[in-house]
This record gives C-alpha cells, sequence and structure tokens, in this order.
C-alpha cells in the first residue's frame, strides 16, 4: 500500500513543481535547459531518421530475392523501415534520458540548489566547490546507472525470448526499469545538495520505490506530449523530486519523531 500511495504521490508533486515554480517566479529555469533539450531532441531526430534508413537499405541489399517481386520487397522494406526506426527511436530515447543527466547535470545541479534553498531556507550556504561536487557526482551516477540499466533491460529481453510468456510483459518491466533509474537520479540530486554520502542517499532512494518509479514514470509519459514534454518535463522532473522527498520526511518524522530527516540532520 506504502509504495501505491508513493506513487499517486510523485504524481501529483509534478503538480506541486509547476505550482512552486509560479509561485516563486522560477519561470527562467526552465528557458535554458529547454534551448539545449531542443538542439539534443533534433539532433536524435536527425541520427534516429538516418540510421534508421542506411539500416533498413542494409537489411535489404543482403536479403535475395527473385527478379519480379519488387512489390514484396517493397513490402518488407516498409515493414522493416517501421520497425527499425521504432526499435532505435527507443534506444535513442534511452540514450536522450541519460544525456540529459550526464551533459545537463550542472544545470540540474544548480535547478536543484535553487529549488531547495527556497524549500529549506537557510539549511546551506551556496559554494563553487560545493557546486562542482554535485556535478560530478550527477554524472557518475548517471554512467554506473546506465550500464546497469542496459545490463538489465538486455537480460529482460534475452530471457523473454527463451520463455515465451515472459513477452508480452518484457516492455512494461522494461518501462519501469527506466523509470526507476531515472527517477533515482533525480532523487539523488536533491540529497547531493544536502551532502548527503551517496550509500545514506541509496538508502533514502531504495526506502521510496514508490517516489522512485513513478518520478520516472511520468516523466516517460510527459515525453509522449508533442514538443513541450521533451522541453520541459527534465526540470520539472528534477523539482518535482526533490519536493516529493522533502515532503515524504517531513512527514516521516512528524508521525516518528525519532526518525530524523535528512533536513533536520543538516540543521544539526
Amino acid at each position: 500500500m506504502q509504495f501505491f500511495r508513493e506513487l499517486q504521490l510523485s504524481f501529483r508533486f509534478y503538480w506541486n513543481a509547476l505550482r512552486f515554480i509560479e509561485r516563486h517566479h522560477l519561470w527562467y529555469l526552465l528557458i535554458l535547459p529547454a534551448i539545449f533539450n531542443l538542439i539534443l531532441a533534433v539532433l536524435i531526430g536527425i541520427l534516429v531518421w538516418n540510421s534508421s534508413s542506411v539500416l533498413v537499405q542494409w537489411i535489404i541489399q543482403h536479403f535475395e530475392f527473385e527478379k519480379g517481386d519488387s512489390n514484396l520487397v517493397n513490402f518488407i522494406e516498409k515493414l522493416l523501415l517501421i520497425g527499425v526506426r521504432t526499435a532505435i527511436v527507443f534506444l535513442y530515447l534511452k540514450i536522450y534520458r541519460y544525456a540529459i543527466l550526464i551533459f545537463f547535470a550542472p544545470f540540474m545541479a544548480y535547478i536543484s540548489g535553487k529549488v531547495q534553498s527556497i524549500a529549506a531556507p537557510g539549511d546551506k550556504v551556496f559554494c563553487m566547490s560545493g557546486f562542482l561536487a554535485d556535478c560530478t557526482r550527477g554524472m557518475r551516477i548517471a554512467f554506473k546507472n546506465f550500464f546497469i540499466e542496459l545490463l538489465i533491460t538486455v537480460s529482460v529481453l534475452f530471457f523473454s525470448l527463451l520463455i515465451g510468456w515472459l513477452l508480452p510483459i518484457a516492455p512494461l518491466a522494461i518501462l519501469v526499469i527506466e523509470s526507476y533509474f531515472f527517477g533515482y537520479a533525480m532523487l539523488d540530486y536533491r540529497n547531493e545538495y544536502y551532502d548527503i554520502p551517496q550509500d545514506l542517499s541509496h538508502k533514502i532512494i531504495t526506502e521510496h520505490p514508490g517516489l522512485t518509479i513513478g518520478n520516472g514514470l511520468f516523466f516517460n509519459f510527459s515525453l509522449l506530449v508533442p514538443l513541450i514534454g521533451i522541453l520541459f518535463a527534465p526540470v520539472i522532473a528534477l523539482i518535482a523530486a526533490g519536493l516529493s522527498v522533502n515532503y515524504v520526511e517531513k512527514r516521516k518524522e512528524i508521525l516518528c519523531p525519532s526518525n530524523q530527516s535528512t533536513l533536520s540532520m543538516v540543521k544539526s
């Protein structure tokens, strides 16, 4: 039950993130990342279109068809183009997610710090060395999570091909895996702002799988919204993640005073 409550909570905090941005006049935080997101999306779109066409032509050239089977060749080419282009889109979406986490780490660290300084004012003073450490930590976690997620995804696909009844649920499993690792990175930005060690941050995040998966899941759904999702979803996901963890930890401390939240640990 806690998992589903936190899942619902993570969805709700996307709306809360928008209200937070409006209340504190932080719309400018969306502009620069949106420009870079647009450039990145266009580059990935060009790569998808060109690489899929080249790959399909290569496959067609290595098939042997009888002369006069032009209709069959055209049908197979169109079918392959749809299948290959769909597969490459999913591959590049995975790359897009991690490109955001790796190349946009300075933006993410700054935005997370700005939001937390407003949400919990006075808990931490900005310093350049801490900011740079936050950036490098975000990049390290992104690289590590990318290889772990890739390994798990390949394993899911491999076992799905071996065990037929797993094949229908493989896409859902991959979606949950992708959502977890993206949400993990979003939540860790909040923790790294408070200088929480990675092992403790990992413990905090794994204690709230509903928040983690929900944050990444809503982000993935947001990408389906034409243009707006690609431009603004990453920043909104980051803000929603930080605010949701603050809420859950404060609530836990109120319900059980012996459980000290990370915000209290910083103050002490």
